[in-house]
């Protein structure tokens, strides 16, 4: 398995993302929505609550809200933050619903972000299965700076450009000749940080084995303590879930 592409230093380092995941877990085990398939579940949701405790933004900006776990463990990781959630769907949403959180029954690129004074105390995280390269073009022109991707998908597989494809096969995401996407991705980002699986797996959730795919070493041995073995149930729906900084 070889490592995943980076861009810059890493901004967290395995012993200190390893010191939270018992924690995570506690603040995990009162979590409004028991079974969220199709959504953020430990192995990647450890990793929002993770960042967003660690940056404490003034603004959490969350594009796709699915059944609102994603939500609910940003209000957990930093109380303090403002939580605007964004989603083109919402007329029949039935998930969590927070009390203090602005709902916005919009895409991210449809909204007028110039009222928001300080970009910098600002995270854009982006679980809404579109394509991700689009999504630094919008953010970079809005005056954004932290982001993340959950859809972060490898080549072959999911529903939407990520980044790990451009960066990856930049072959294969030419936006003129001779100019990939990659080409511009590097002019722009100051930072990508793929965060790694908690555990390794032998096949990925769709039947191929995991070595096939570009990972950063896990953070956890199979040898764990049983309690953190938890992550490795619900690594079905990890998808390189990655971390930006833009120039």
């Amino acid at each position: 398995m070889s490592n995943s592409v980076q861009i810059g230093p890493a901004l967290w380092d395995y012993n200190e993302m390893r010191d939270h995941l018992k924690e995570f877990l506690e603040v995990y085990s009162r979590r409004p929505i028991l079974d969220n398939h199709g959504g953020q579940k430990a192995a990647q949701l450890f990793y929002s609550w993770f960042v967003a405790k660690k940056m404490k933004p003034e603004i959490i900006i969350e594009s796709g809200v699915f059944k609102g776990q994603g939500t609910w463990a940003f209000e957990n990781a930093s109380p303090s933050s403002k939580i605007i959630c964004l989603d083109p769907y919402l007329k029949n949403y039935e998930g969590y619903r927070s009390k203090t959180a602005q709902y916005i029954e919009l895409d991210f690129k449809q909204v007028d972000w110039s009222n928001i004074e300080n970009k910098d105390r600002v995270l854009c995280f982006f679980d809404d299965h579109q394509n991700a390269f689009d999504r630094i073009v919008q953010s970079k022109l809005s005056g954004f700076k932290y982001l993340m991707f959950e859809d972060n998908y490898p080549e072959g597989q999911g529903d939407c450009i990520s980044l790990k494809k451009v960066l990856e096969f930049p072959e294969n995401y030419n936006i003129l000749p001779g100019f990939t996407a990659k080409d511009y991705l590097e002019r722009v980002l100051e930072r990508y940080q793929e965060l790694p699986p908690i555990f390794s797996l032998e096949m990925t959730r769709w039947n191929t084995p995991w070595e096939s795919y570009r990972s950063n070493s896990p953070l956890l041995s199979s040898d764990s303590d049983d309690e953190l073995q938890v992550f490795k149930k619900e690594m079905d729906q990890y998808t390189w879930i990655n971390y930006v900084e833009l120039k």
